[in-house]
Order: C-alpha cells, then structure tokens, then sequence
C-alpha cells in the first residue's frame, strides 16, 4: 500500500515488498527530470539501498516517505524513516553479504547523506546529476 502527496512525494509500507514500487517511482522521477538511462539505472541501484536499509533498521516504522526533489540536470531523493539512529558505514566486509549500501551510495550517486527530522526519525538523501 502506498499514498501519492503530490507527484514528487510518496508514502510506502515499510515493508521489503514495497521496495519494487519506491524503486519504480523514483526512477520514473529521474526520467520525467530528463535524466539519461545510466543516471535512472544508478537511481534504481541507490534507492534499493536506500529504501533496504530503512525497512531493515527502522523495524518500528509503519511507511517509509520518498520524496524527489528537481532541479536542472539533477534530482535529490530522500528517504524518511522512523528511527534517528544515524547511518553507519560497514568495513571489512569483503566478501560477506550486506553491510555495503553506503559504499554502494558513494559509488553510484554524485553525493548523499543524512539528517534528523523533527521529531522522530531521520532522512537518508542521495542525489545524481548528469
């Protein structure tokens, strides 16, 4: 289940089976911003990672908020989930499953980071440009 805000914000179950949906959303954005298929396909990588990690380290939030937002030959994603506890960047796990979506957001966006909300909870953003 997902509410549309307005075109550039969306609400998402906090759930890995929204995790399609956000993807797909977000790289609708990208190609309603112009942006070329390699900049929509670091989108549809990133947001993966992104929305992932809410769902995985938010554990007590209901819905996830996506919101994109526009501006020449760029686009900024953020992701709000219900937890402040900031990002934490994995090491020495070569080899191993998980613990990769920071590397993963320095490798394929043009930058990211993080802030907390009012209230509760915190925002994930990445952006890319082309």
């Amino acid at each position: 289940m997902h509410a549309e805000v307005d075109g550039n914000e969306r609400s998402f179950a906090s759930s890995v089976g929204s995790l399609a949906r956000a993807r797909a959303w977000s790289m609708e954005r990208a190609r309603d911003a112009g942006a070329p298929k390699r900049v929509v396909d670091a989108v549809q990588l990133a947001m993966s990672e992104a929305f992932t990690n809410a769902v995985r380290h938010a554990p007590g939030s209901q819905t996830i908020d996506v919101r994109a937002v526009q501006r020449e030959r760029e686009v900024t994603f953020e992701v709000h989930d219900g937890t402040s506890m900031a990002p934490r960047r994995r090491t020495g796990r070569e080899g191993l499953p998980g613990g990769h979506g920071l590397h993963i957001l320095d490798a394929v966006t043009s930058g990211w980071g993080w802030r907390p909300t009012r209230g509760a909870g915190k925002v994930v953003w990445f952006t890319v440009r082309w």
